[in-house]
């Protein structure tokens, strides 16, 4: 099948050269979570035998024993599941997501595998899934168009037509559709199909259990009754019901329901009627004698919402409310048992045990006369899911105790009930503390699965956790820009401190003897606090203390990070990373008054990439660990000595989904090939990276762990585990960790330069490797003087001088700035080791960076435009030639000025032309420039796939002006940005 197995990931997220079967260095372990809010998402597997219940937890599909405790994990989606449905018997699962590359998939209950997938069923997803009781078919409802895409077909439903045959016209793929499915058949699309010509989007679908080939649905307005079979187009109709044919308003509709044996139907409504759909004798001219229409309202529970409405066996109609109550109805809805103490909020599904055949049911009759009471309401066990994210299981006995507190069912599963954007773990205990939206932080043990401490705060919306190292102390930073200390052996306040900010904590970082603490805000102020006598004098208690507050950048804060234990002594230093693309340093511990001070200058660590995060880095190198990590969003890792703010190292960072935003190491105290780090994409991925960082994709991995944001990672202190949380998912994933698949993966992929060549145009035998070759050897010759007779000794080493040139000629431009970067690398790359500098380079250091310095992304028409309108500040119209503030003006006096001679010599190496003025008109297009001037192809072309002559002329005609400014480089454009 082609979702064996159960994968976690994709091809496209498998570590290279390794595959599912051998293990997977990240396996989900556990979550912790429930789809809350999908009707009917939950169901009882439970019968003589087992004590089972399927639900979906974000993307994840969780088969749960609620007496061991023990989950097994259906996996395989890639956005939330929206819909599941469960067969009579309880041997087949049905799960089915809504969002882009969409699934359906029916799994065998008993092994967890699936048996049978359907990619991208509808366009958007999957809305609503029943299955037949006969099992052999499936019935969906399209998901609609999200909010930004819908241009859905405009128009009301006839009261009854014809759909014919679906055809995938523009204006009908957008319309929601039905779906017939015959899932045990070897072909992967509908047997019938047809667009629900409504605006009303249909929530509800159900097989009718007595006539399979009648389907009811329902939206908030409006009902269907749909008629099929097998490549026969389908047949419905929409009984119409206005306010006055009742003489009273009628709710929006929740669920719909056959009842047994008869013709009737029956909606519910969210102001607790039933609407009652039966065929009538009566002629109101408005329907046939053959079709069903509104015979009548009951109004069962007034101003209750009727969530759930379901027919249990042959006697009874079931419905679940949003006042947390379960009531039993004949089908003439006469009450015959309420469960309405469960106190577990509102209900929104309801699953009975399996019956067992032979069963006493119940008798509609009232049973013989001689029964006692206790015989007259009798059902299987069911379980009861609620908008709080609880389950409960309740048996009909309880309906005959006396006390309220004995009828609330016994609670099995406690989900997340709010989005969950806060999460660390215990620094030396296997504890995990976890914050969500609606005020609650709760600390589990993750060991035992038991909930450790709870707390809850009223008022305040907690968003951040962060542990201190000696695990004395808990921050918790809320939205509201507040911040409280806890103890995190009771959660009992230590202190709350001032408000130093009214925008939302994003950023909170222990210093490595937790005697500091900072917090970054989203309003880009920087607050620090220390733990200290009061007034420095020892006479007075140690408590913590606002140290500083600064506003260091210009654009929100995507990093916050103290030196290690590494640094040197009385030289705590903190770092924050902006978007704004500066590094900034405070000495914490340098000056005696006026607190914390800023190092100036700050780094400039990018000139167009946006950094999206850094951490502490005392990685790689004996006495080379003041360094600092960052990273961007075109996927570049770059690693910056905080001693003389050079950098280190670029290495091309996972380029699995999004750039990485949230990174941090596995095991304390390991370093060299034994250290992996865990990191994750601002939304959807989480994978390992093994140390040291040189850009080998061979070293990495990555899998889907969430189907949305991301919002907090975090490793037990053993390294054994890793847990991810995802916000609005409602979820939190347990993670085992193990590391031998990416170290395989390391080895098998190739040693040297292998793992790079691969990541060139044509690899090993392409042409383009062959290029890099004789640039290499030319560079040699080059640079011991081309005009000499005498016999050359060339060693296979080039000057780092010639690097610009070589990279220009491979057609990679790189800025001033990149070049000064990259002469740093090959300087520095020994120095921990040797104590020497480093002035030649080989050919294997060079392919390697090329490979990590080269954008991953080529530069077209597109980027060359945005830099235009940069340069002319987003104002309409083209950008002058001429002026302080057109395009020349900019060239020559910012970013890295280039003078008219220089450009003058580009203009004529690019167009044989050095007259600026007659090849540039008064006002300049962005594309035209990029098309005519720069001979740029569309974004299509990849990147260095440009007219190598064009780069050798580029390179050439810089030959002998590397003492200029400028040196060997490209037009700067985004210098001016």
């Amino acid at each position: 099948e082609p979702l064996a197995g159960g994968a976690t990931m994709d091809d496209h997220f498998m570590p290279s050269g390794s595959n599912g079967s051998e293990g997977q260095a990240l396996s989900m372990h556990w979550t912790l979570g429930i789809n809350k809010d999908v009707v009917g998402g939950v169901h009882n597997l439970s019968d003589a035998e087992s004590t089972d219940m399927f639900y979906a937890a974000a993307h994840t599909g969780v088969i749960f024993d609620y007496n061991s405790g023990v989950q097994r994990l259906l996996q395989g989606h890639v956005n939330p599941i929206t819909a599941t449905a469960v067969s009579k018997d309880k041997k087949w699962i049905v799960t089915a997501d809504t969002g882009p590359d969409s699934m359906m998939v029916v799994w065998e209950r008993e092994s967890g595998t699936p048996v049978k997938t359907f990619f991208n069923p509808h366009p958007y997803g999957v809305h609503a899934v029943d299955i037949a009781p006969k099992l052999q078919y499936l019935v969906t409802l399209s998901a609609p168009a999200p909010a930004h895409d819908t241009s859905a077909q405009q128009g009301q439903a006839a009261d009854q037509g014809r759909a014919g045959e679906h055809t995938k016209t523009g204006v009908e793929q957008e319309c929601q559709s039905i779906s017939v499915w015959d899932w045990p058949a070897d072909r992967d699309t509908p047997i019938c199909t047809a667009a629900v010509g409504t605006q009303d989007v249909q929530t509800c679908v159900l097989f009718n259990a007595w006539d399979t080939h009648e389907i009811g649905t329902n939206g908030k307005r409006r009902v269907f009754f749909w008629t099929w079979d097998v490549d026969q187009p389908f047949q419905f109709y929409s009984p119409a019901l206005a306010p006055r044919d009742f003489k009273q308003r009628i709710g929006d509709y929740t669920q719909t329901i056959f009842l047994h044996d008869s013709t009737q139907a029956a909606t519910g409504t969210v102001d607790g009627d039933v609407v009652i759909w039966d065929l009538s004798l009566i002629v109101d001219g408005l329907s046939r004698p053959d079709e069903r229409r509104a015979v009548k309202i009951i109004k069962l529970c007034p101003e209750v919402s009727l969530n759930v409405l379901m027919v249990h066996d042959k006697a009874r109609v079931v419905i679940g409310a949003s006042d947390g109550a379960v009531r039993f109805y004949d089908y003439q809805f006469r009450v015959q048992a309420w469960f309405e103490d469960l106190s577990a909020g509102s209900v929104k599904s309801i699953s009975f045990d399996k019956s067992v055949d032979g069963d006493e049911d119940f008798d509609p009759s009232g049973g013989g006369s001689t029964a006692g009471v206790e015989d007259d309401f009798k059902c299987p066990n069911f379980l009861v899911s609620t908008g709080s994210a609880l389950v409960v299981l309740v048996e009909s006995k309880l309906f005959y105790e006396l006390s309220p507190d004995d009828r609330r069912g016994r609670l099995v599963l406690q989900g997340l009930d709010s989005p969950v954007h806060g999460l660390c773990c215990h620094p030396s205990l296997p504890l995990i503390a976890i914050c969500g939206y609606s005020g609650f932080l709760h600390m589990w043990n993750y060991n035992t699965r038991s909930l450790h401490l709870v707390k809850i705060f009223d008022k305040l919306v907690p968003h951040l956790l962060q542990f201190s190292p000696d695990g004395k102390l808990l921050v918790v930073g809320f939205t509201n820009g507040s911040c409280k200390l806890l103890k995190s052996t009771d959660l009992s306040e230590v202190v709350s401190f001032y408000r130093e900010s009214r925008d939302c904590v994003m950023h909170a970082v222990f210093s490595h003897d937790s005697s500091y603490l900072a917090l970054a805000h989203a309003d880009r102020c920087v607050c620090i606090y220390r733990f200290t006598h009061r007034h420095n004098d020892k006479n007075y208690p140690k408590e913590w203390s606002l140290y500083a507050k600064h506003k260091s950048h210009w654009r929100p804060i995507v990093g916050l990070c103290f030196s290690g234990p590494e640094a040197e002594k009385d030289k705590l230093r903190l770092f924050s990373l902006g978007e704004d693309r500066r590094l900034v340093e405070y000495n914490i511990k340098g000056a005696e008054f006026g607190g914390p001070q800023i190092v100036s200058p700050d780094t400039i660590v990018e000139q167009e990439a946006r950094p999206t995060g850094c951490i502490w880095y005392p990685f790689g190198g004996k006495g080379d660990n003041q360094k600092v990590l960052t990273m961007n969003d075109e996927y570049k890792f770059k690693i910056w000595n905080t001693s003389n703010r050079s950098c280190r190292k670029t290495a091309l960072a996972p380029t699995y989904g999004d750039p990485i935003t949230k990174m941090m190491p596995v095991y304390q105290g390991s370093d060299g090939e034994e250290q992996f780090m865990l990191y994750a994409t601002h939304e959807k991925v989480l994978g390992l990276i093994q140390l040291p960082l040189d850009g080998n994709p061979n070293k990495c991995m990555g899998l889907i762990a969430h189907p949305g944001q991301i919002a907090a990672i975090s490793v037990d202190y053993q390294g054994q585990y890793a847990f991810t949380c995802g916000g609005n998912d409602l979820t939190v994933n347990q993670w085992a960790i193990d590391p031998q698949p990416v170290a395989s993966a390391s080895i098998s992929g190739g040693a040297g330069i292998e793992p790079f060549v691969k990541l060139l145009d044509g690899g090993e035998e392409g042409e383009f490797f062959s290029d890099m070759k004789d640039y290499f050897y030319y560079s040699q010759i080059r640079s011991q003087d081309e005009d000499t007779t005498k016999a050359r000794n060339l060693d296979g080493m080039i000057p780092v001088t010639e690097i610009p040139h070589l990279m220009c000629a491979l057609g990679f431009f790189p800025t001033q700035l990149e070049i000064k970067n990259m002469t740093a690398e090959v300087k520095y790359s020994k120095f921990s080791e040797t104590g020497e500098y480093v002035h030649r380079i080989g050919f294997e250091d060079f392919v390697r960076l090329y490979v990590n310095h080269r954008p991953v992304f080529a530069v077209g028409p597109d980027q060359i435009k945005q830099a235009f309108e940069a340069m002319n500040r987003h104002e309409p119209g083209l950008l002058a030639r001429d002026g302080d503030n057109g395009l020349l003006g900019l060239l020559t006096s910012r970013g890295e000025k280039m003078t008219l001679e220089e450009l003058e010599r580009c203009f004529e190496a690019l167009v044989g032309e050095s007259a600026i003025h007659r090849v540039l008109d008064d006002e300049v297009d962005g594309l035209h420039f990029a098309q005519n001037i720069l001979g740029l192809a569309d974004a299509s072309v990849d990147e260095g796939q440009g007219s190598q002559e064009q780069s050798l002329a580029i390179a050439n005609s810089m030959d002998g002006g590397t003492k200029s400014e400028w040196g060997g480089t490209t037009l700067a454009l985004s210098s001016a940005q």
